[in-house]
């Protein structure tokens, strides 16, 4: 019998397709791990239809059993699903691979150690983490709760881990780099359905350009 490309347990995990030069071609979620071939989904119908024997690379984000790379030869693509063959996992990889989206958002982040909230503005994200600046310094592998208005609707927090300092400090402003970390509440659909519109934006004005 077969062994599965990857775990079972990696259906339902939020991923980003590309090309093995590193093109982002989309963000989907796994829908199906089988013997033969790994199923992705977007329910938007945003995927590029993909020559038939391509070879394209996926990264696989999931906070409870962890993060990876996968490649393998699209079988079936249409503008809501792709299908790969031949399957084979890789390792190793960072999760700075992950496709980054540029921003300028405000946000608030809470420290394990002080109820009271920290103005900070992110200055980039990505499914794996995000990069902010703060007028407070953080010490590398600290654990803080970020707040984001991410729908409109209502606040989300996202367990984060800092995992590094970005460049120098200036004038009471720092620099860091921190990792989601699973938690209670996983908001990872918000996340998701968020960088869904903030890909469409930076597509659509690629197109423009």
């Amino acid at each position: 019998m077969s062994e599965l490309p990857i775990a079972k347990e990696y259906e339902g995990s939020v991923c980003e397709i590309k090309t093995m030069e590193n093109s982002l071609i989309a963000i989907g979620k796994i829908k199906d791990v089988t013997e033969k071939y790994v199923r992705i989904i977007n329910k938007k119908k945003e995927l590029k239809v993909v020559d038939y024997g391509k070879l394209i690379k996926v990264n696989i984000f999931n906070t409870q059993i962890g993060f990876r790379v996968i490649v393998g030869n699209v079988y079936t693509s249409t503008r809501g699903e792709i299908s790969i063959v031949s399957v084979v996992s890789l390792t190793n990889k960072e999760r700075r691979n992950f496709f980054r989206v540029d921003m300028d958002l405000d946000a608030k982040a809470y420290s394990s150690f002080s109820s009271k909230a920290v103005d900070i503005k992110v200055l980039d994200m990505s499914l794996s983490g995000l990069r902010f600046s703060a007028p407070k310094e953080f010490g590398i592998g600290s654990m803080i709760s970020v707040e984001l208005d991410l729908n409109k609707k209502k606040n989300l927090t996202f367990p984060c881990k800092i995992v590094r300092v970005i460049g120098e400090n200036k004038e009471d402003e720092f620099q860091y780099g921190c990792e989601f970390v699973s938690g209670k509440n996983d908001n990872s659909d918000a996340l998701c359905s968020f960088l869904f519109q903030k890909q469409r934006e930076f597509l659509n004005s690629r197109k423009n350009v």
